[in-house]
Formats: C-alpha cells, structure tokens, sequence
C-alpha cells in the first residue's frame, strides 16, 4: 500500500489512517478512496427480494386460482339442489 502525504503537514501516512499521526490533520476526506464496491449490502438484499418474488409470486397465483375454483364448485353443488 502506498503512502501519501498529509495535506497540512506534508508528512508520510498510510490512507488508511483517520488522521495523520503527527498533525492529526483528517486523512480520510483529503487521500482516501471512497469505498465503491459494485455489489453492496443493499444491492444483494434487493436482489433477494425481487428473485424471491419472481420466483413465488407464480405459486401465490396459482394456489389463488385454485382456491377460487374449489369456491367455484362448492357453490355450484350447493345450488344445484
């Protein structure tokens, strides 16, 4: 890992450091990277969601018409007496 200098003191830090060590000038805003990972927490916990949807919604609608030709035919029996 490459070091970079504090932009106060000029002096040699790790990125990694929240500030420099011997001015204690903040590190973080002036070297450091942003953390842009391409696959986030969030992104995986969306992605659950629409796949589990997409893959139980069909079920939800078929047990759905099921249930209501089941109600279909309870009604036509009970009224053909």
């Amino acid at each position: 890992m490459a070091l970079i200098d504090c932009p106060d003191c000029g002096h040699r830090v790790s990125p990694r450091a929240p500030t420099c060590p011997n001015c204690g000038a903040p590190i973080a805003a002036a070297g450091r990277a942003t953390d842009q990972r391409l696959v986030t927490p969030g992104l995986l916990g969306r992605l659950a969601t629409v796949l589990g949807a997409w893959l139980v919604f069909p079920w939800v609608v078929r047990l759905l018409a099921f249930l209501a030709g089941i109600a279909l035919l309870a009604v036509m029996f009970a009224t053909a007496r």
